[in-house]
Parts: structure tokens; C-alpha cells; sequence
């Protein structure tokens, strides 16, 4: 019970005392990359860096390699759009034509047999094309005849 009350009492304690965290100041988040020479206190010639400053190259290498890697991945995807767009243009041209030349198949096949079945209803049947050469030959001597009127009457 004892227990009980004393972790209730320190959290309580806990949650509303202010607690104060000191931290260190930092002034200069760009770091300092300093050069150095050879008979300066180093034993090479190069560049020094501070802890920022080599954390700061180290991650800005880091998100570089980042960044290129989503810059390819986004032109990627956006090149793989397109062509699928220019790819799904031309299936729905492809399925009109198709859808078309059904059509038209059809249509044909229909008449080849309406016709087909007309020959078979009227075998040897010559009756239309007598009526035509009948309409020619008496046109022509209609023609033939007003000519030669035209040259008796001269």
C-alpha cells in the first residue's frame, strides 16, 4: 500500500515539477573548416574540421546521394507515365480499328449471303438484264431514227 501511494506521489512530483535541462549553447552551426599547412602543428598539409562541420559533410554527402537517388526515381517514373500513356493511346486505337473492321466484316459477310441467297432463289433469271438492252437498243433507234428525219427533211 505503501508502494502504491509513494509512485503516485512521485509521479505526480515528476509531472509538475519543472525539471531544467541545460544544454549546450551552440553559436555556430556552420562548423569551422580550417586549412593547415605542413609545419603548422599537424604533422601533414590538409584540412581540419571541426565535429559540425565533418557531420555536416557527412550528411550532406549522405542526402546528396539521397536526393540524386529520387531525382532518378521520379524522371523514371515520370518517363514510364508517359509511355504508358502513348501506350494505352495507342490500345484504344488499336481496339476502335479492330472494333471497325468487325463491323465491316460483318456487314459484307451479311450481304455476300443476301446475295448468294438471291442466286440461288433465281438461277439463270436474265429478266433485268433484257429489260436494260431493251432500254438501250430502243434508245438507239429513237436517236437513229430522228437522225435520219433530220437528213430526209434536208
Amino acid at each position: 500500500m505503501k508502494s502504491k501511494i509513494l509512485s503516485i506521489l512521485l509521479t505526480f512530483i515528476i509531472i509538475l515539477l519543472p525539471i531544467a535541462v541545460k544544454a549546450q549553447e551552440v553559436e555556430n552551426l556552420e562548423g569551422q573548416i580550417v586549412p593547415i599547412e605542413k609545419d603548422d602543428p599537424a604533422p601533414f598539409s590538409g584540412i581540419l574540421l571541426d565535429t559540425i562541420a565533418a557531420s555536416k559533410v557527412t550528411i550532406d554527402k549522405k542526402y546528396s546521394l539521397l536526393e540524386s537517388e529520387l531525382k532518378l526515381d521520379f524522371e523514371l517514373k515520370k518517363q514510364g507515365a508517359e509511355y504508358q500513356l502513348k501506350l494505352d493511346t495507342l490500345q484504344t486505337s488499336y481496339d476502335g480499328l479492330q472494333t471497325r473492321f468487325d463491323s465491316i466484316s460483318k456487314i459484307k459477310n451479311e450481304e455476300i449471303f443476301r446475295l448468294q441467297e438471291l442466286v440461288k432463289e433465281n438461277p439463270n433469271d436474265y429478266t433485268s438484264w433484257w429489260f436494260a438492252g431493251g432500254f438501250a437498243i430502243g434508245v438507239l433507234v429513237s436517236v437513229g431514227i430522228f437522225f435520219a428525219a433530220v437528213e430526209v427533211a434536208n
